[in-house]
């Protein structure tokens, strides 16, 4: 915080420096040298006294200027890659950045505009006009501050402005505002943010009244007003989202833009038309390329189904009822883990677990969010831009894999250790093949809670009891386990590791311990020989790097354990993502079952066959097992990258290869209508037995 702290000093000292540049010009006598005024001072003077109370609002958008390039500036310096930032960049960086600022500044003022342009004089200087302007500046010069501080806190944690995640955590402010004051010295900040706004405001109140005295012909107050409107105009039709790419620098371009701005854009976007802004195909060619991807050359298209991928699948081997327990594990990333080459120990009881089953070391999650993880694995649905389908208005109907089991008799369980609301969890899961739902308020008396709430080895310790209870009905059971421990402000029970500290390591480490837990608990009880175990990183620790598709971020581990001795420390390094994992689990139950799904068996899938598909804010991609990577953005664009797997950097290619781009778009084209023409379900009036 030392660096918001020195960003507020300075730009306290502006203020103070401009007004008493603008007491000097009012004087007879200017410093050291009586009877001259400096060129400034004259200037400020002869604006003072033609603007008259339109001088308040000059001073207001300068100070809101002011703010916004010193967040710039902080922000460029902390998380850019200064050695590769060229001098004209960096001008380009500021003045696309001065663009934004000063439609967003101008606007920020238009309220008070309005109100100094339409209220005659005489009212404008009433008692009740007065307490309305003070209030208004007051609010203004507390909210500038807390915006700095609010954008470079939310920059620190997703080196990103205000997005849709910031949109939709407005939603949730049980989570949100409890994460903050557990993660944040919130007091101190809030005392800095009052501090600097009723500073401002003190040393400028008596000013800013005197200046709103001033007389100002009616036709001048229009005249102001309407250049002020057409200022915005003007930069409203020459900037958009468009305008940040100044270069292949994800970051440099984060900075150049506006966090209010980005804010505002991204919630009137979350929900568009795709079809409206991507690239498209004609739907006859759409389902071609779709049924060329995704059938299997043993799966059986069900006949004149809705769904152009409705279908049986054909294992290949005999079904087997296993018991299947999965569990996500919240924000664990690749590099946190030794067996795939982490150095820093946090992950020894993971580690150990991938001696007794087989380790997939070359999986991608579908985004960096749990929404998206919980969409992946359940519906093997490619993401739709944006919003995950979890808060969609569609998804009271779509299919997963619970209801592929539960076709074959299994109970199905899902667990958080989180509230069901967030993220819209609860409904979801209960409307889509689950007939168990345990959220935090049915764990009683946790040994720890926190913002997200109660620790991993609560939920486990209420699970293994669950788990043990199911197995005694004597039906096959399928459970999902979300953990939510490893999470920011990464508090944990003390005594379970050496550690105190709240640290992201430390938070892996402790979940770490409890996943330890849960295991040995486990193969004390019954179920344990019958169950197939699958531990997941929902996705990466955070968004990080100056990639545009933020590759390192969505590396995750992915480990299988059998029953008996199947595939005990072996490897998969074929490549996949969060999509092909009920296939998988599928692939090892054996027998036929009906599907929808996109994703791929990851064990029966030739590794030139591989890819990974995923999702960056309005991005969506595709990865090869070539390396070839496909993105498709907002704004019919399409571009082509090719990865370096050690440093994880993307190169752009000149031009994107025309048949992978086009598989590329019917996969994505494919999955938004048919959600919201609610087919992404299995036609049971065609065809509704087994093949």
């Amino acid at each position: 915080m030392t660096r918001i702290t020195s960003t507020s000093e300075t730009v306290l000292d502006s203020a103070e420096s401009v007004t008493r540049e603008m007491e000097v010009s009012q004087s007879t006598e200017t410093g050291n040298r009586p009877g001259h005024r400096s060129r400034l001072g004259d200037w400020v003077q002869t604006w003072s006294v033609w603007g008259g109370c339109y001088s308040v609002l000059a001073l207001i958008l300068l100070i809101t200027l002011a703010y916004l390039f010193l967040l710039r500036l902080v922000m460029i310096i902390s998380y850019g890659d200064l050695a590769k930032l060229t001098v004209q960049q960096a001008a380009q960086l500021f003045l696309t950045g001065l663009q934004f600022d000063l439609l967003v500044a101008l606007c920020f003022i238009t309220p008070q505009l309005t109100h100094l342009t339409f209220l005659p004089g005489k009212r404008l200087i009433t008692k009740t006009s007065r307490l309305l302007l003070d209030l208004t500046w007051f609010v203004a010069f507390v909210f500038l501050p807390f915006l700095v501080i609010a954008e470079y806190v939310f920059f620190e944690e997703f080196q990103s402005r205000l997005n849709y995640l910031a949109f939709e955590y407005i939603v949730y402010p049980r989570e949100v505002c409890c994460n903050i004051w557990e993660s944040y010295p919130i007091l101190e900040l809030l005392v800095l943010v009052s501090a600097m706004g009723t500073g401002l405001f003190v040393l400028l109140r008596k000013r800013f009244h005197a200046q709103i005295e001033s007389p100002l012909p009616f036709r001048r107050r229009i005249g102001l007003f309407a250049a002020v409107l057409a200022g915005i105009m003007v930069l409203w039709s020459v900037t958009s989202a468009e305008s940040r790419q100044i270069s292949r620098d994800r970051v440099v371009n984060e900075c150049s833009w506006n966090g209010l701005y980005s804010f505002v854009y991204y919630a009137w976007t979350c929900r568009f038309d795709y079809n409206k802004n991507y690239l498209t195909l004609e739907n006859r060619e759409v389902d071609q390329r779709l049924r060329q991807q995704v059938i299997g050359p043993s799966d059986k298209l069900v006949e004149n189904s809705k769904n152009p991928v409705d279908r049986w699948v054909t294992s290949g081997k005999p079904r087997q009822d296993y018991n299947v327990v999965l569990i996500l594990e919240e924000s664990l990333g690749s590099d946190f883990v030794g067996q795939l080459g982490d150095q820093r120990g946090l992950t020894p009881h993971f580690d150990a677990l991938c001696s007794q089953g087989l380790l997939f070391d070359n999986v991608y999650a579908t985004g960096n969010r749990t929404a998206r993880a919980l969409e992946a694995v359940l519906t093997s649905m490619p993401p739709i831009p944006t919003e995950s389908i979890l808060k969609r208005d569609h998804s009271d109907r779509v299919y997963t894999l619970a209801h592929v089991l539960a076709e074959r008799g299994y109970e199905r369980l899902f667990m958080t250790g989180g509230r069901g609301l967030f993220d819209g969890v609860r409904s979801f899961m209960q409307a889509n093949g689950f007939n168990h739902f345990i959220e935090q308020s049915d764990i009683h008396d946790p040994l720890f809670a926190n913002a997200w709430g109660v620790s991993d080895e609560d939920l486990f310790r209420k699970a293994l009891g669950e788990l043990d209870q199911l197995h005694q009905t004597g039906r096959p059971f399928f459970a999902t386990l979300l953990t939510v421990s490893n999470h920011r402000p990464y508090t944990y029970p003390q005594g379970r590791i050496p550690e105190t500290e709240q640290t992201r390591q430390n938070a892996v480490k402790y979940a770490d311990w409890a996943l330890g837990y849960f295991f040995r608990e486990a193969q004390k009880l019954p179920f344990y020989k019958n169950t197939i175990f699958v531990v997941m990183g929902d996705h990466g620790a955070r968004v990080s790097g100056s990639q545009l598709f933020p590759m390192s971020s969505y590396r995750i581990p992915l480990l299988l354990i059998q029953p008996g001795e199947q595939k005990q420390n072996q490897r998969c390094s074929t490549l996949g993502c969060s999509l092909d994992l009920a296939p998988t689990i599928m692939g090892r139950l054996g027998g036929d079952y009906r599907s929808v799904f996109y994703g791929y068996d990851i064990l029966k899938t030739n590794r030139k066959q591989g890819r990974a598909i995923m999702q960056h804010n309005h991005d969506v991609a595709l990865l090869n097992s070539e390396d070839q990577m496909l993105v498709l953005g907002f704004g019919n664009s399409a571009h082509e990258f090719q990865l370096d797997r050690n440093s994880h950097q993307l190169l752009q290619q000149d031009q994107p290869d025309r048949e992978m781009m086009h598989n590329v778009i019917a996969l994505f084209q494919s999955t938004y209508e048919l959600y919201y023409s609610d087919r992404w379900f299995p036609d049971f009036r065609q065809n509704p037995g087994s093949p």
